[in-house]
Protein backbone atom coordinates (compact mmCIF):
# COMPACT_ATOMS: atom_id res chain seq x y z
CA UNK A 1 0.00 0.00 0.00
CA UNK A 2 3.05 2.21 1.06
CA UNK A 3 4.86 1.33 -2.60
CA UNK A 4 1.14 2.30 -4.15
CA UNK A 5 1.42 6.01 -2.63
CA UNK A 6 4.67 6.57 -3.50
CA UNK A 7 3.89 5.64 -6.69
CA UNK A 8 1.41 7.92 -7.02
CA UNK A 9 2.82 10.89 -5.71
CA UNK A 10 6.28 10.35 -7.95
CA UNK A 11 3.21 10.13 -10.76
CA UNK A 12 1.56 13.68 -9.53
CA UNK A 13 4.90 15.43 -8.96
CA UNK A 14 5.75 14.46 -12.81
CA UNK A 15 2.34 15.89 -14.28
CA UNK A 16 2.67 19.15 -12.68
CA UNK A 17 6.06 19.50 -13.94
CA UNK A 18 5.18 18.88 -17.32
CA UNK A 19 1.74 20.27 -17.63
CA UNK A 20 1.44 22.09 -20.71
CA UNK A 21 2.22 25.93 -20.89
CA UNK A 22 1.66 28.10 -22.94
CA UNK A 23 3.68 28.47 -26.52
CA UNK A 24 4.40 32.20 -25.57
CA UNK A 25 6.99 31.34 -23.03
CA UNK A 26 9.31 30.80 -25.96
CA UNK A 27 9.23 34.65 -26.33
CA UNK A 28 9.27 35.29 -22.28
CA UNK A 29 12.57 32.88 -22.05
CA UNK A 30 13.93 35.23 -24.96
CA UNK A 31 13.17 38.45 -22.91
CA UNK A 32 14.19 36.72 -19.81
CA UNK A 33 17.64 36.18 -21.33
CA UNK A 34 18.09 39.19 -23.57
CA UNK A 35 18.46 41.45 -19.94
CA UNK A 36 20.74 38.61 -18.97
CA UNK A 37 22.77 39.38 -22.31
CA UNK A 38 22.12 43.48 -21.81
CA UNK A 39 24.15 43.02 -18.44
CA UNK A 40 26.45 40.71 -19.35
CA UNK A 41 27.86 42.71 -22.27
CA UNK A 42 27.60 45.83 -19.81
CA UNK A 43 29.22 44.70 -17.18
CA UNK A 44 32.07 44.09 -19.78
CA UNK A 45 32.10 47.30 -21.82
CA UNK A 46 32.23 49.86 -18.81
CA UNK A 47 36.40 49.55 -19.00
CA UNK A 48 36.16 50.94 -22.41
CA UNK A 49 33.87 53.44 -21.55
CA UNK A 50 35.60 54.70 -18.74
CA UNK A 51 39.28 53.88 -19.65
CA UNK A 52 40.41 56.99 -19.70
CA UNK A 53 39.49 57.79 -15.89
CA UNK A 54 40.90 54.33 -15.23
CA UNK A 55 44.32 55.30 -17.21
CA UNK A 56 44.83 58.18 -15.23
CA UNK A 57 43.86 56.67 -11.82
CA UNK A 58 46.65 53.99 -12.41
CA UNK A 59 49.20 56.15 -14.23
CA UNK A 60 48.97 53.10 -17.36
CA UNK A 61 50.25 53.39 -20.86
CA UNK A 62 47.48 53.02 -23.53
CA UNK A 63 49.46 49.07 -23.98
CA UNK A 64 48.80 48.63 -19.98
CA UNK A 65 45.62 49.57 -20.89
CA UNK A 66 45.11 47.25 -23.92
CA UNK A 67 46.94 44.42 -21.87
CA UNK A 68 44.43 43.61 -19.75
CA UNK A 69 41.67 42.80 -22.39
CA UNK A 70 44.09 40.64 -23.58
CA UNK A 71 44.33 38.85 -20.11
CA UNK A 72 40.34 38.90 -20.24
CA UNK A 73 39.49 37.54 -23.60
CA UNK A 74 42.60 34.78 -23.84
CA UNK A 75 41.53 33.83 -20.54
CA UNK A 76 37.66 33.30 -21.79
CA UNK A 77 38.81 31.64 -25.10
CA UNK A 78 40.74 28.78 -22.99
CA UNK A 79 37.52 28.73 -20.71
CA UNK A 80 34.62 29.02 -23.09
CA UNK A 81 35.64 25.20 -24.28
CA UNK A 82 35.06 23.77 -21.27
CA UNK A 83 31.86 25.74 -20.47
CA UNK A 84 30.74 24.56 -23.98
CA UNK A 85 30.92 20.87 -22.84
CA UNK A 86 29.07 21.89 -19.87
CA UNK A 87 26.18 23.53 -21.60
CA UNK A 88 25.64 20.08 -23.62
CA UNK A 89 25.72 18.03 -20.46
CA UNK A 90 24.80 20.18 -17.43
CA UNK A 91 21.24 21.87 -15.98
CA UNK A 92 21.07 24.91 -18.16
CA UNK A 93 18.68 26.70 -16.12
CA UNK A 94 21.38 26.50 -12.97
CA UNK A 95 24.47 27.25 -15.19
CA UNK A 96 23.04 30.38 -16.35
CA UNK A 97 21.76 31.64 -13.05
CA UNK A 98 24.96 30.74 -11.10
CA UNK A 99 27.11 32.34 -13.77
CA UNK A 100 25.37 35.38 -13.78
CA UNK A 101 25.49 36.10 -9.87
CA UNK A 102 29.21 35.39 -10.26
CA UNK A 103 30.16 37.98 -12.46
CA UNK A 104 27.36 40.51 -10.92
CA UNK A 105 29.70 40.02 -7.93
CA UNK A 106 32.71 40.67 -9.68
CA UNK A 107 31.82 43.81 -11.33
CA UNK A 108 31.16 45.05 -7.86
CA UNK A 109 34.19 44.55 -6.64
CA UNK A 110 36.17 45.65 -9.59
CA UNK A 111 34.72 49.24 -8.50
CA UNK A 112 36.44 48.41 -4.87
CA UNK A 113 40.36 47.76 -6.81
CA UNK A 114 43.36 50.09 -5.82
CA UNK A 115 45.68 48.24 -8.61
CA UNK A 116 46.13 47.19 -11.96
CA UNK A 117 46.41 43.71 -10.45
CA UNK A 118 43.32 44.38 -8.62
CA UNK A 119 41.42 45.46 -12.16
CA UNK A 120 43.31 42.23 -13.56
CA UNK A 121 42.10 39.66 -10.79
CA UNK A 122 38.30 40.56 -10.77
CA UNK A 123 37.31 42.49 -13.96
CA UNK A 124 39.94 40.47 -16.59
CA UNK A 125 39.61 37.34 -14.54
CA UNK A 126 36.43 37.18 -12.10
CA UNK A 127 34.05 38.58 -14.64
CA UNK A 128 35.18 36.69 -17.79
CA UNK A 129 35.55 33.08 -15.93
CA UNK A 130 31.60 33.79 -15.34
CA UNK A 131 30.49 35.24 -18.57
CA UNK A 132 32.08 32.62 -20.59
CA UNK A 133 29.73 29.69 -19.22
CA UNK A 134 26.49 31.83 -19.89
CA UNK A 135 27.38 32.35 -24.37
CA UNK A 136 26.77 28.65 -25.27
CA UNK A 137 24.40 27.51 -22.34
CA UNK A 138 21.94 30.57 -23.23
CA UNK A 139 22.22 29.99 -27.38
CA UNK A 140 22.26 26.57 -27.04
CA UNK A 141 18.62 26.90 -24.81
CA UNK A 142 17.25 29.78 -27.39
CA UNK A 143 17.94 27.49 -30.49
CA UNK A 144 15.75 24.71 -28.68
CA UNK A 145 12.97 27.02 -27.85
CA UNK A 146 12.77 27.91 -31.17
CA UNK A 147 12.81 26.05 -34.63
CA UNK A 148 11.21 28.49 -37.78
CA UNK A 149 11.76 31.28 -35.76
CA UNK A 150 15.13 30.71 -34.96
CA UNK A 151 17.44 33.78 -36.33
CA UNK A 152 14.71 35.83 -35.15
CA UNK A 153 15.16 34.79 -31.95
CA UNK A 154 18.86 34.46 -31.57
CA UNK A 155 18.88 38.09 -33.54
CA UNK A 156 16.51 39.49 -30.72
CA UNK A 157 18.90 38.01 -27.56
CA UNK A 158 21.88 39.41 -29.96
CA UNK A 159 20.56 43.07 -29.95
CA UNK A 160 20.94 43.36 -26.71
CA UNK A 161 25.05 43.92 -27.37
CA UNK A 162 24.11 46.93 -29.03
CA UNK A 163 21.43 48.10 -26.72
CA UNK A 164 23.72 47.43 -23.54
CA UNK A 165 26.99 48.99 -24.87
CA UNK A 166 24.54 52.03 -26.07
CA UNK A 167 23.42 52.35 -22.71
CA UNK A 168 26.48 51.52 -21.09
CA UNK A 169 28.47 54.29 -23.36
CA UNK A 170 26.24 56.95 -22.42
CA UNK A 171 25.30 55.93 -18.75
CA UNK A 172 28.71 54.77 -17.22
CA UNK A 173 30.30 57.98 -19.20
CA UNK A 174 28.01 60.17 -17.47
CA UNK A 175 28.94 58.73 -13.76
CA UNK A 176 32.49 59.06 -14.73
CA UNK A 177 32.37 62.60 -16.22
CA UNK A 178 30.01 63.98 -12.53
CA UNK A 179 30.57 61.02 -9.89
CA UNK A 180 33.67 58.42 -10.12
CA UNK A 181 34.27 55.82 -12.53
CA UNK A 182 34.01 52.97 -9.80
CA UNK A 183 30.10 53.68 -9.03
CA UNK A 184 29.77 53.11 -12.90
CA UNK A 185 30.76 49.07 -11.33
CA UNK A 186 28.81 48.85 -8.62
CA UNK A 187 25.67 50.45 -10.17
CA UNK A 188 25.76 47.83 -13.30
CA UNK A 189 26.80 45.16 -10.97
CA UNK A 190 23.52 45.53 -8.83
CA UNK A 191 21.68 45.90 -11.52
CA UNK A 192 22.36 42.64 -12.65
CA UNK A 193 21.74 41.07 -9.67
CA UNK A 194 18.23 42.10 -9.73
CA UNK A 195 18.36 40.17 -13.43
CA UNK A 196 19.35 37.03 -11.65
CA UNK A 197 16.43 37.18 -8.67
CA UNK A 198 13.57 37.50 -12.20
CA UNK A 199 15.74 34.02 -13.64
CA UNK A 200 15.62 32.52 -10.18
CA UNK A 201 11.81 33.49 -10.48
CA UNK A 202 10.70 32.68 -13.74
CA UNK A 203 13.44 30.15 -16.25
CA UNK A 204 12.24 26.92 -16.43
CA UNK A 205 13.91 23.41 -16.83
CA UNK A 206 13.58 23.25 -20.76
CA UNK A 207 13.33 19.09 -19.62
CA UNK A 208 9.81 19.89 -18.03
CA UNK A 209 8.59 21.94 -20.66
CA UNK A 210 6.17 21.11 -22.91
CA UNK A 211 3.74 23.62 -25.20
CA UNK A 212 -0.02 23.82 -25.17
CA UNK A 213 -0.04 23.40 -28.87
CA UNK A 214 1.64 20.70 -28.93
CA UNK A 215 5.24 21.17 -30.28
CA UNK A 216 8.21 20.37 -27.67
CA UNK A 217 11.77 21.84 -27.29
CA UNK A 218 14.74 20.42 -28.79
CA UNK A 219 16.30 19.06 -25.74
CA UNK A 220 18.35 15.64 -25.59
CA UNK A 221 18.27 12.77 -24.08
CA UNK A 222 21.20 11.98 -21.53
CA UNK A 223 21.34 8.17 -24.36
CA UNK A 224 21.78 10.64 -27.06
CA UNK A 225 24.93 12.79 -25.79
CA UNK A 226 27.98 11.97 -27.35
CA UNK A 227 31.19 12.38 -26.09
CA UNK A 228 34.07 15.19 -26.39
CA UNK A 229 35.90 13.43 -29.02
CA UNK A 230 32.66 12.50 -31.25
CA UNK A 231 32.02 16.51 -31.06
CA UNK A 232 35.61 16.78 -31.88
CA UNK A 233 35.60 14.30 -34.77
CA UNK A 234 32.01 16.07 -36.09
CA UNK A 235 33.19 19.54 -35.70
CA UNK A 236 36.68 19.22 -37.12
CA UNK A 237 35.47 16.91 -40.37
CA UNK A 238 32.62 19.58 -41.43
CA UNK A 239 34.31 22.45 -43.49
CA UNK A 240 31.79 24.66 -42.91
CA UNK A 241 32.13 24.91 -39.43
CA UNK A 242 35.37 25.59 -39.35
CA UNK A 243 34.76 28.09 -42.40
CA UNK A 244 32.29 29.94 -40.34
CA UNK A 245 34.19 29.91 -37.35
CA UNK A 246 36.68 31.83 -39.28
CA UNK A 247 34.36 34.78 -40.22
CA UNK A 248 33.36 34.96 -36.73
CA UNK A 249 36.95 34.93 -35.52
CA UNK A 250 37.40 38.30 -37.44
CA UNK A 251 33.70 40.00 -36.47
CA UNK A 252 34.99 39.75 -32.56
CA UNK A 253 38.44 40.92 -33.36
CA UNK A 254 37.09 43.80 -34.98
CA UNK A 255 34.47 44.36 -32.53
CA UNK A 256 36.68 43.60 -29.33
CA UNK A 257 38.81 46.79 -30.50
CA UNK A 258 36.04 49.04 -31.32
CA UNK A 259 34.33 48.52 -28.00
CA UNK A 260 37.74 48.92 -26.43
CA UNK A 261 39.36 51.68 -27.71
CA UNK A 262 36.21 53.85 -29.78
CA UNK A 263 36.02 56.34 -26.82
CA UNK A 264 39.22 56.99 -26.65
CA UNK A 265 40.18 57.23 -30.61
CA UNK A 266 36.99 60.06 -30.57
CA UNK A 267 38.61 61.51 -27.36
CA UNK A 268 41.86 61.91 -28.86
CA UNK A 269 41.11 63.04 -32.28
CA UNK A 270 38.25 64.88 -32.19
CA UNK A 271 38.48 66.22 -28.25
CA UNK A 272 35.32 64.83 -27.20
CA UNK A 273 34.41 64.72 -23.64
CA UNK A 274 34.06 61.00 -21.80
CA UNK A 275 29.94 61.03 -21.82
CA UNK A 276 30.23 62.46 -25.68
CA UNK A 277 32.68 59.92 -26.86
CA UNK A 278 30.52 57.44 -25.00
CA UNK A 279 27.67 57.67 -26.50
CA UNK A 280 28.63 59.24 -30.12
CA UNK A 281 31.23 55.92 -29.92
CA UNK A 282 28.48 53.27 -28.84
CA UNK A 283 25.17 54.96 -30.80
CA UNK A 284 25.71 55.59 -34.14
CA UNK A 285 27.24 52.08 -35.14
CA UNK A 286 25.14 50.05 -32.32
CA UNK A 287 21.48 51.60 -33.46
CA UNK A 288 22.13 50.53 -37.02
CA UNK A 289 23.81 47.10 -36.29
CA UNK A 290 20.45 46.86 -33.82
CA UNK A 291 18.02 47.79 -36.49
CA UNK A 292 19.46 45.99 -39.78
CA UNK A 293 19.84 42.63 -37.19
CA UNK A 294 16.00 42.33 -37.06
CA UNK A 295 16.01 42.85 -40.59
CA UNK A 296 18.21 40.52 -41.54
CA UNK A 297 16.58 38.10 -39.30
CA UNK A 298 13.03 38.24 -40.62
CA UNK A 299 14.97 37.77 -44.33
CA UNK A 300 16.60 34.52 -43.11
CA UNK A 301 14.02 33.19 -41.78
CA UNK A 302 12.25 33.75 -44.80
CA UNK A 303 14.34 32.97 -47.70
CA UNK A 304 15.82 29.97 -45.89
CA UNK A 305 13.11 27.73 -46.38
CA UNK A 306 13.61 27.80 -49.75
CA UNK A 307 17.17 28.30 -50.24
CA UNK A 308 19.23 26.90 -47.62
CA UNK A 309 22.54 28.54 -48.10
CA UNK A 310 21.30 32.50 -47.98
CA UNK A 311 22.64 32.64 -44.34
CA UNK A 312 26.15 32.49 -45.12
CA UNK A 313 25.61 33.95 -48.71
CA UNK A 314 24.11 37.17 -46.56
CA UNK A 315 26.91 36.90 -43.84
CA UNK A 316 29.65 36.96 -46.97
CA UNK A 317 28.15 40.50 -48.77
CA UNK A 318 27.71 42.28 -45.63
CA UNK A 319 31.35 41.60 -44.60
CA UNK A 320 32.70 42.49 -47.84
CA UNK A 321 30.92 45.44 -48.05
CA UNK A 322 31.66 46.29 -44.55
CA UNK A 323 35.94 46.03 -44.81
CA UNK A 324 36.27 49.17 -46.93
CA UNK A 325 33.99 51.48 -44.46
CA UNK A 326 36.41 49.84 -41.58
CA UNK A 327 39.49 50.59 -43.44
CA UNK A 328 37.50 54.77 -43.75
CA UNK A 329 37.31 55.37 -40.29
CA UNK A 330 40.64 56.20 -39.56
CA UNK A 331 41.61 58.25 -42.29
CA UNK A 332 38.33 60.08 -41.97
CA UNK A 333 38.95 64.22 -41.17
CA UNK A 334 35.39 65.22 -39.38
CA UNK A 335 33.60 63.91 -36.53
CA UNK A 336 30.28 64.01 -38.40
CA UNK A 337 31.96 61.93 -41.49
CA UNK A 338 33.12 59.52 -38.57
CA UNK A 339 29.66 59.03 -36.81
CA UNK A 340 28.57 58.12 -40.69
CA UNK A 341 30.60 55.37 -40.95
CA UNK A 342 30.04 54.02 -37.60
CA UNK A 343 26.56 53.56 -38.74
CA UNK A 344 27.06 52.28 -42.22
CA UNK A 345 29.91 49.40 -40.30
CA UNK A 346 27.11 48.65 -37.96
CA UNK A 347 24.43 47.99 -40.58
CA UNK A 348 27.40 45.45 -42.12
CA UNK A 349 27.42 44.24 -38.69
CA UNK A 350 23.55 43.58 -38.20
CA UNK A 351 23.58 41.88 -41.02
CA UNK A 352 26.18 39.19 -40.63
CA UNK A 353 25.52 38.77 -36.58
CA UNK A 354 22.08 38.38 -37.78
CA UNK A 355 23.00 34.64 -39.15
CA UNK A 356 26.24 34.04 -36.61
CA UNK A 357 25.15 30.73 -35.17
CA UNK A 358 22.09 29.90 -37.11
CA UNK A 359 24.04 29.15 -39.95
CA UNK A 360 26.69 27.14 -38.22
CA UNK A 361 23.83 25.25 -36.56
CA UNK A 362 22.78 24.02 -39.98
CA UNK A 363 25.89 21.86 -40.05
CA UNK A 364 25.85 20.51 -36.68
CA UNK A 365 23.94 18.16 -34.90
CA UNK A 366 21.20 19.55 -32.11
CA UNK A 367 23.56 17.61 -29.42
CA UNK A 368 26.68 19.75 -29.91
CA UNK A 369 25.29 22.86 -30.27
CA UNK A 370 26.52 24.36 -27.01
CA UNK A 371 29.90 22.53 -27.30
CA UNK A 372 30.10 24.27 -31.16
CA UNK A 373 29.56 27.58 -29.83
CA UNK A 374 32.31 26.99 -26.90
CA UNK A 375 34.93 26.36 -30.14
CA UNK A 376 33.86 28.98 -32.18
CA UNK A 377 34.37 31.51 -29.33
CA UNK A 378 37.63 29.55 -28.08
CA UNK A 379 39.20 30.71 -31.32
CA UNK A 380 37.85 34.08 -31.70
CA UNK A 381 38.46 35.10 -28.53
CA UNK A 382 41.95 33.62 -28.79
CA UNK A 383 42.80 35.68 -31.56
CA UNK A 384 40.44 38.48 -30.82
CA UNK A 385 42.15 39.55 -26.89
CA UNK A 386 44.99 41.22 -28.80
CA UNK A 387 43.24 43.58 -30.82
CA UNK A 388 42.92 46.40 -28.30
CA UNK A 389 46.74 45.54 -27.44
CA UNK A 390 47.44 45.90 -31.48
CA UNK A 391 45.69 49.14 -31.30
CA UNK A 392 47.03 50.52 -28.30
CA UNK A 393 50.56 49.52 -29.61
CA UNK A 394 50.32 51.57 -32.97
CA UNK A 395 49.01 54.37 -30.90
CA UNK A 396 52.02 54.53 -28.65
CA UNK A 397 54.45 53.80 -31.51
CA UNK A 398 52.74 56.54 -34.16
CA UNK A 399 50.66 58.91 -32.42
CA UNK A 400 46.76 59.76 -33.02
CA UNK A 401 46.86 59.99 -37.09
CA UNK A 402 48.71 57.38 -37.98
CA UNK A 403 48.67 54.79 -34.88
CA UNK A 404 44.54 55.03 -35.55
CA UNK A 405 44.90 54.63 -39.59
CA UNK A 406 47.03 52.33 -39.56
CA UNK A 407 44.68 50.42 -36.98
CA UNK A 408 41.41 50.57 -38.91
CA UNK A 409 43.32 49.55 -42.05
CA UNK A 410 44.41 46.08 -40.19
CA UNK A 411 40.85 45.97 -39.06
CA UNK A 412 39.53 46.46 -42.27
CA UNK A 413 41.40 43.57 -43.51
CA UNK A 414 40.86 41.63 -41.21
CA UNK A 415 36.74 41.55 -42.40
CA UNK A 416 38.40 40.77 -45.87
CA UNK A 417 39.71 37.51 -44.57
CA UNK A 418 36.53 36.54 -43.02
CA UNK A 419 34.51 37.07 -45.67
CA UNK A 420 36.89 35.24 -48.25
CA UNK A 421 36.46 31.91 -45.77
CA UNK A 422 32.64 32.54 -45.34
CA UNK A 423 31.69 33.08 -49.14
CA UNK A 424 34.03 29.36 -49.86
CA UNK A 425 31.41 27.88 -47.09
CA UNK A 426 28.52 29.77 -48.53
CA UNK A 427 29.30 28.82 -52.13
CA UNK A 428 31.14 25.76 -51.31
CA UNK A 429 30.55 23.27 -48.89
CA UNK A 430 27.61 24.30 -46.98
CA UNK A 431 24.78 23.04 -48.75
CA UNK A 432 26.71 19.42 -48.63
CA UNK A 433 27.35 19.58 -44.85
CA UNK A 434 23.50 20.40 -44.16
CA UNK A 435 22.68 18.06 -46.41
CA UNK A 436 25.15 15.61 -44.19
CA UNK A 437 24.11 16.70 -40.53
CA UNK A 438 20.34 15.95 -42.05
CA UNK A 439 21.00 12.72 -43.11
CA UNK A 440 22.99 11.81 -40.13
CA UNK A 441 20.25 12.85 -37.51
CA UNK A 442 17.14 11.14 -39.71
CA UNK A 443 19.03 7.80 -39.38
CA UNK A 444 19.65 8.57 -35.65
CA UNK A 445 16.01 9.29 -35.35
CA UNK A 446 15.21 5.84 -37.22
CA UNK A 447 17.15 4.05 -34.72
CA UNK A 448 15.75 5.88 -31.57
CA UNK A 449 12.03 5.25 -32.78
CA UNK A 450 13.05 1.39 -33.59
CA UNK A 451 14.65 1.04 -30.43
CA UNK A 452 11.55 2.78 -28.13
CA UNK A 453 9.39 0.20 -30.15
CA UNK A 454 11.13 -2.58 -29.33
CA UNK A 455 11.62 -1.10 -25.02
CA UNK A 456 7.20 -0.83 -25.39
CA UNK A 457 6.80 -4.41 -27.15
CA UNK A 458 9.08 -5.45 -24.43
CA UNK A 459 7.45 -3.88 -21.86
CA UNK A 460 3.66 -4.99 -22.67
CA UNK A 461 4.93 -8.86 -23.41
CA UNK A 462 6.79 -9.05 -19.78
CA UNK A 463 3.05 -7.29 -18.53
CA UNK A 464 1.12 -10.60 -20.62
CA UNK A 465 3.39 -12.97 -18.98
CA UNK A 466 2.62 -11.76 -15.37
CA UNK A 467 -0.99 -12.04 -16.16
Amino acid sequence: MSRSKNTDVSSTKKDVATKPISSWYRWELLVLLFFAYFFHQADRAIYGVVAASIKETFAMSDQTLGMTRTVMFTLMALIVPFAGFVGDRCNKRRLLITCLFCWSVATIFTGCVTSVWGLILFNSVGVVVAEAFYGPASTSLIASYHKETRSVALSVHQTAVYLSVIFCGLIAGWISDHFDWRMAFWAFGGASIVVGVLLILRLKDPSKVSFSDGSQTDVVSPREKGSVLDFLKTYFTTPSAILLTVGFTAIVFVNNAYLNVVSLFLQRKFGLSATAAGWNGMFWHHIAAFICIYLGGFLSDRVSKTNPTFRPKLQFCAMLIGAPIVCAIGMAKTATLVYALFFLMGVCRGFYECNTHASVFETIPVKYRSSTVGVMILFAFLIGAWSAQMVGALYDSYGVELGYRYSFMILGGTWILGSVCVGIAAFGTFARDRARRLEKEAVAERLNNARLRYVSRHKKFISRKKK
